[in-house]
């Protein structure tokens, strides 16, 4: 008997292979599963803030796109080196690996034809994924083909940014997403998102980090904003506070999508981010509500937001909720733009209706018309639900890739964090990960230099490898 598949069961990662070919999304689960992922490791990273938060990164975005993350190194005795991050739990690096649910060996080889990743100074045999990093400057490719860079440790993001990028090959090649996946050079900015060729692309060292954040909504986005807070290297992080706003639970479908969020993982998407975020050392707040048309801030909170809402109506309100600063993404949920990220600061030269349409009342709805046309169209839906209703929920569902939101964080943090460091920053900016091996970033120049932003405060950054 096959049992229909609701909308709070179907995997968004699995929904990709649904909606282009007209998979069964349990068979693309266990064609998941089944691959897998492996991460090469050179003994280097024991030492190094960066290198493991670039591992731990792959681990966790492998183990939820592929069920599982093999960790190989060449010498047992990295496993017992200490975990540099503050992952509170994890005294070393094995316990770090294992709590994510990967598992660590010592390098017995890999299948000759998979593609894999490489950390570090391991010498990378057969089809290596090289992630590697200068400053605030990442590349990802086949390890024949890309040196290491210096990895000069200007900013944790550049890890994290690294693993997701190498992430997306891996997933790309095996999803047949595109032909050259695995075979080609990525390269992005985070400094000088728009030209990460250019002399400046590299950036500064980090030297001062905001003392306070507000992020908006905990979903794929949100969480990924605070995966990537969590690597920041405070000297005190009992000092820094994190506001959080959702009013949303974790759904089954959240597990696979959610940074924070491991198997049993259930409630309000506050609580369980509150608990991971004080765990690891940090202050919160909870708002346990939703953006209206109401909602301001107050005094004592945080003058800079992070938003990563599904919703143009609450970036409307949240623009009018006198922040100084809010630093907003939205991801692609189909097939054709998944993997896209338009990012935006506000104020903005545009206003919050140029930036963020809202369809009048009687306008049509067009995520309702192309989720009809895809229950319609796609045989697949048939066969997963017998009633329609059931069939138009699983079609109206978006598609969400782990490795997206992780590259979302990357950029819209590093453009709060160059407010304080005065580095390049930006109005918009338009990616599409499959077109980073060009270009591949569209985008508007705030300012060369950021100017402060008012009531700001700053906690030092400590130096980190």
């Amino acid at each position: 008997m096959n049992i229909p598949i609701t909308s709070d069961d179907l995997s968004r990662i699995d929904k990709l292979s649904l909606d282009r070919e007209g998979a069964d999304p349990r068979e693309a689960g266990r064609r998941r599963a089944a691959r897998g992922l492996d991460i090469v490791i050179g003994n280097d990273v024991a030492a190094s803030w960066i290198l493991q938060l670039a591992l731990l990164t792959a681990v966790n975005l492998g183990v939820k796109c592929f069920g599982r993350a093999k960790v190989h190194a060449r010498a047992s005795d990295v496993w017992s080196a200490p975990c540099r991050l503050p992952w509170s739990e994890s005294r070393t690096l094995r316990d770090a690996i294992s709590k994510l649910g990967g598992t660590p060996v010592v390098w017995g080889g890999v299948p000759p034809e998979q593609a894999f990743v490489v950390l570090g100074d391991d010498y990378a045999e057969g089809r290596a994924i090289r992630a590697t990093y200068d400053g605030w400057l990442i590349s990802v490719g086949p390890a024949r083909e890309v040196p290491r860079m210096r990895e000069r440790p200007y900013c944790p993001l550049a890890g994290i940014g690294a693993a997701a990028l190498a992430m997306s090959e891996i997933f790309a090649e095996f999803a047949g997403i595109s032909v050259a996946a695995a075979r080609r050079t990525l390269h992005l900015s985070l400094w000088r998102p728009d030209a990460p060729k250019s002399e400046d692309a590299v950036g500064e060292p980090l030297g001062e980090l905001p003392g306070s954040w507000a992020v908006f909504g905990l979903g794929h986005l949100g969480q990924a904003y605070l995966w990537a807070l969590a690597g920041l290297p405070y000297e005190l992080r009992e000092d820094v506070l994190i506001l959080l706003c959702d009013d949303d639970r974790v759904a089954p479908p959240n597990i696979e999508t959610g940074a924070l969020l491991a198997p049993g993982s259930r409630g309000l998407k506050t609580r369980v981010a509150a608990e991971w975020l004080e765990t690891r050392g940090f202050q919160t707040q909870l708002l346990e509500r939703r953006v209206d048309e109401n909602f301001r801030r107050t005094q004592k909170e945080p003058v800079i937001a992070l938003a990563g809402f599904d919703d143009n109506h609450a970036r409307h309100w949240l623009s009018e909720a006198r922040f100084e600063r809010i630093f907003d993404s939205g991801l692609g949920g189909e097939v054709a733009n998944f993997d896209t990220i338009a990012f935006h600061t506000f104020p903005n030269p545009r206003t919050a209706g140029e930036l963020w349409l809202v369809a009048p009342p009687d306008a049509p709805d067009f995520r309702a018309v192309r989720a009809q046309h895809l229950a319609k169209n796609n045989a697949r839906y048939q066969a997963l639900d017998a009633e329609e209703c059931g069939r138009l929920l699983l079609a109206g569902q978006s598609i969400a890739v782990p490795f997206v939101g992780a590259i979302a964080a990357c950029v819209v943090v590093s453009e709060s964090l160059k407010t304080l460091s005065g580095g390049p920053t930006y109005y918009d900016l338009t990616l599409r990960i499959e077109s980073l091996a060009g270009e591949g970033v569209v985008g508007r120049m705030a300012h060369d230099r950021t100017p402060p932003i008012r009531g700001l405060s700053a906690r030092r950054a400590k130096p980190v490898t």
